[in-house]
C-alpha cells in the first residue's frame, strides 16, 4: 500500500531611499530589510501589536534605528562552515533570540552541520536549506532526519531540494528524468519509513521508488512524530507538488516577493486544492539575499555578482522573465565562461538588484522587511557567497549575529 501522509516594520518618517523598490518599477512588490552582508533576525511582535524602536550598531559603525510592528513571520539565519564553526554560531544565534538556523549543502553535508548546530543548542529550530534528496535513498534520509529530530528534541526541520540537472549529473552522477514526480514520491516514501517505524504495516510502491522493507522490525516507536518536510521549489510544477505533499516551500534567493506572490503562491494553492489539504498547510519560507554595509557600492556589487551567478542557470529564467529580463542569461553565461566577474556584476541593473536583493547601506534598509509581509511565514536571511572568501563570509555572519543580539535585546526591553 502507498502511504501519502498529508501531514512589518513601519519605517520612521523621512525620505525614501533608492533601496525601496516597488513592483511597478520592475514587475515586483516592495522589498525589505537587512544588514551588512549577512543574515539576521529580531522581528518581535508586541502583545498589543504596537511598534517598537531599537538602535543597534553594525560592526561597531553606523547606528541603525527603526520603529516597527510585526504581524510578520519567523526570522531565521543561514549558517555555514566547519562543524565547529557552525556549533559556535548556532549557539550565538540562539542566545540572540533567533527563531531558527539553517544549513545548506554546498561543499559540506547539511546533515552533519545540522547535527553540530543541534548539539550546541537547546531551544532554537534547526533545519536544512537544503539537503539534496536525489543522491540519497528516501530510507536513509528518513532515518537521518528522525535521528536529528530525536537529538534536537523535536526541533529539526527537513528541508529537501532537487538541485539542477547539470549539477546532479556532473557532480553526483545521478540522472533524474522526472524531478516533480520523483520529489512527490520521495516525500511519500520518507513518511512511509517513519510510519513503518511507528509500527504501521505500510510499504511504498511507486513509479520512482519501491520500498517494501521500510524497517528492520526493531522496537516500534509509536510516539515519534513526522518531522516537518519543506521542499525547495522555483517553477510552478514543483511548487504545486509542494502544495500536495510538503509542510512548506523554501523559496530561492532569486525569488523576489513579486515572484513568490504571483508565480509560486498560486501554484501552491493549486497543489493544496488537488490534494484536498487546507489553506495554509504549505506556507512559504523565503530566503532573501542580504548585502549591506557602510561601503554601499561594495555591498551592492556583492549582491549583483551573486544574482548574476544564479541567473546563469536556465532553471531560474522564469524569475527573470517576470522582471522583464528573460534575455539576460545569455550574456551572463558568456561573461561567466570568460570569468569576467566585472561584466557579470554590471549586467545586473539597479532595478533588478532592488527587486531581488536587499543591498546598500544599513541605515537605508530598515524598512525593507515589510515587502514579505503576507507572503512568507518565515524568512531565512542569507548573504552573497559567490566570489567571497570563507573569512569574508564568517565576518558577515559575525556582523549579523551582533546586529541580531542587540536588536532582540532592545525590542525585548520595550514596555508593554
Amino acid at each position: 500500500m502507498l502511504v501519502t501522509s498529508s501531514s512589518h516594520v513601519v519605517p520612521d518618517s523621512g525620505r525614501r531611499s533608492r533601496m525601496t523598490a516597488h513592483c511597478s518599477s520592475v514587475g515586483g512588490a516592495p522589498i525589505w530589510l537587512s544588514l551588512r552582508v549577512s543574515f539576521i533576525t529580531g522581528i518581535v511582535e508586541r502583545p498589543n501589536g504596537a511598534g517598537f524602536r531599537f538602535t543597534v550598531s553594525v560592526m561597531g559603525r553606523r547606528n541603525l534605528s527603526t520603529t516597527g510592528y510585526s504581524r510578520l513571520m519567523k526570522v531565521g539565519i543561514a549558517l555555514g562552515g566547519s562543524p565547529r564553526d557552525v556549533a559556535v554560531l548556532a549557539s550565538r544565534a540562539e542566545a540572540a533570540g533567533l527563531e531558527s538556523v539553517w544549513l545548506a549543502e554546498l561543499d559540506r553535508s547539511a546533515f552533519v552541520q545540522a547535527a553540530a548546530a543541534i548539539s550546541a543548542t537547546s531551544r532554537i529550530g534547526v533545519g536544512t536549506a537544503i539537503a539534496l534528496a536525489f543522491p540519497r535513498s528516501p530510507t536513509l534520509t528518513a532515518m537521518t532526519a528522525w535521528d536529528l529530530d530525536e537529538l534536537s528534541g523535536d526541533r529539526f526541520t527537513l528541508g529537501l531540494g532537487p538541485q539542477v540537472k547539470r549539477v546532479m549529473e556532473a557532480r553526483y552522477s545521478v540522472r533524474v528524468e522526472k524531478p516533480a514526480l520523483q520529489m512527490r514520491e520521495y516525500v511519500q516514501a520518507v513518511r512511509t519509513v517513519w510510519a513503518a517505524n511507528r509500527g504501521e504495516a505500510v510499504v511504498h510502491e511507486g513509479e520512482a521508488y519501491r520500498i517494501t522493507m521500510p524497517t528492520f522490525h526493531g522496537p516500534a516507536r509509536p510516539e515519534r512524530r513526522d518531522t516537518p518536510i519543506l521542499l525547495a521549489a522555483v517553477g510552478p510544477v514543483l511548487s504545486r507538488v509542494c502544495g500536495e505533499v510538503a509542510d512548506g516551500l523554501l523559496g530561492h534567493p532569486l525569488a523576489s516577493p513579486c515572484y513568490l506572490k504571483e508565480a509560486v503562491a498560486p501554484a501552491i494553492a493549486a497543489g493544496l486544492e488537488r490534494a484536498h489539504r487546507p489553506t495554509g498547510a504549505c506556507p512559504i519560507s523565503a530566503m532573501p539575499m542580504l548585502s549591506i554595509g557602510d561601503d554601499e557600492d561594495a555591498a551592492r556589487r556583492a549582491a549583483r555578482l551573486q544574482i548574476a551567478f544564479y541567473a546563469t542557470t536556465p532553471s531560474y529564467k522564469p524569475i527573470l522573465a517576470l522582471h522583464d529580463r528573460a534575455a539576460l542569461p545569455r550574456d551572463l553565461r558568456r561573461a561567466f565562461v570568460n570569468r569576467d566577474s566585472d561584466r557579470m556584476a554590471t549586467l545586473i541593473d539597479d532595478d533588478l538588484l532592488d527587486a531581488i536583493a536587499i543591498a546598500g547601506r544599513p541605515d537605508e534598509a530598515a524598512d525593507r522587511l515589510r515587502a514579505w509581509d503576507g507572503i512568507a511565514e518565515r524568512v531565512i536571511l542569507g548573504v552573497p557567497w559567490y566570489g567571497m572568501t570563507p573569512a569574508q563570509q564568517r565576518e558577515a555572519i559575525e556582523a549579523a549575529l551582533e546586529f541580531a543580539a542587540r536588536a532582540a535585546q532592545a525590542a525585548a526591553s520595550q514596555p508593554g
